[in-house]
């Protein structure tokens, strides 16, 4: 763990000497808080809060996919993977400081974000903030592993960023992202639920909108931790030290096993009436925040 800890403490010290990770890392998701929160949004409070998942959530997809998937790919491909390779450091070690780095990089950006939209648009603070963290780190661990396991299938970084914008496009608009969820159909409102970004987007809703803590959040919690478990042992499971080795079918056939437990999760989300039922309230708050129409702060029912 302490090696853990060290390399990716040396791994976010890197990142700030490089210009263009800096500025996609703090000034891009800068630009899109203000177009979010004063476009969008307009200044409107309760809208701003709406809207702070949505954010989160296009933080987490660009991050977790170009800034960790495609990265690691080009580290292969440039042969500085095998440097590392020659140190005694296991694929676990190398994978999970990785994750945890970049994890390190985005947190700061959202929490700045957050106390921004308290401080100048007047967003109210409600909610447990401990059960918003919890929902945001594990949104991020989930997908990150997701990357993961695309790194592991891929051999280039062609390959990896044709794989990243498939899924960077198909998790911006069928998760709420870009689109409310309220738009959607009611067949891609269930199929959303199989996407992790879905799940902290209606999370961290139900703790901001509904002023939820962790009991209420437990089946997200739990969903999310399955796909971050199962994904990043995929993950690690698929790591290869040196662009010579080529990912086999047998490989390929290994990184479907990471579509079992998005399934299981989707499955069991969408046949949880009580979860269904918070979940359709979270939708009429939603719509009636972006229509510009007075909030209800209460969520009746509760996931469980």
């Amino acid at each position: 763990m302490n090696r853990w800890l060290r390399m990716a403490w040396m791994n976010v010290l890197l990142s700030y000497r490089v210009k263009i990770a800096f500025f996609f890392t703090f000034i891009f998701p800068m630009m899109f808080f203000f177009l979010y929160f004063s476009i969008f949004a307009k200044g409107n409070p309760v809208v701003v809060e709406a809207l702070m998942g949505p954010l989160i959530s296009f933080n987490v997809i660009s991050n977790a996919l170009f800034g960790l998937s495609v990265q690691l790919v080009a580290m292969r491909e440039r042969d500085m993977l095998r440097r590392y390779h020659l140190a005694p450091l296991r694929p676990v070690e190398m994978v999970g400081s990785r994750l945890l780095s970049n994890y390190l990089l985005f947190l700061p950006v959202v929490v700045l974000q957050y106390a921004l939209a308290v401080w100048i648009y007047g967003m109210p603070v409600e909610g447990s903030l401990l059960a918003l963290w919890l929902v945001v780190t594990l949104g991020y661990l989930a997908l990150g592993s997701v990357g993961l396991v695309v790194a592991g299938i891929v051999d280039t970084v062609q390959e990896a960023t044709v794989w990243n914008q498939i899924l960077f496009f198909a998790l911006l608009f069928l998760t709420g992202t870009t689109l409310p969820l309220v738009s959607l159909t009611h067949t891609l409102q269930q199929l959303a639920l199989f996407m992790p970004p879905t799940l902290m987007i209606l999370g961290s809703a139900g703790i901001m909108l509904g002023r939820q803590g962790l009991l209420q959040n437990l089946p997200i919690i739990v969903g999310l931790a399955l796909i971050t478990v199962s994904c990043l042992g995929l993950g690690v499971a698929l790591f290869r030290w040196e662009k010579e080795q080529k990912t086999t079918r047998r490989g390929r056939l290994q990184a479907a096993l990471a579509l079992v437990p998005i399934l299981l999760v989707g499955l069991w989300l969408n046949a949880s009436s009580g979860f269904q039922r918070a979940d359709r309230v979270y939708l009429q708050q939603s719509a009636r925040a972006l229509s510009g129409q007075r909030m209800m702060r209460e969520i009746s029912g509760s996931r469980k």
